[in-house]
């Protein structure tokens, strides 16, 4: 039974790292997002100059 409850937690483990990842991925594309938008921003208003 004590072979089974480590497997759980160990799984348990895993998926609260695989859920921090995912978060940071999400966060790094939002910023990558942004500075795309940013990089588009600057170039309409050269444009316009």
């Amino acid at each position: 039974m004590e072979e089974r409850h480590d497997d759980h937690r160990c799984m348990h483990l895993g998926f609260k790292i695989a859920k921090l990842v995912l978060k940071a991925a999400g966060v790094a594309a939002a910023f990558c997002l942004v500075k795309e938008v940013h990089k588009v921003h600057k170039a309409i208003e050269r444009s316009k100059r």
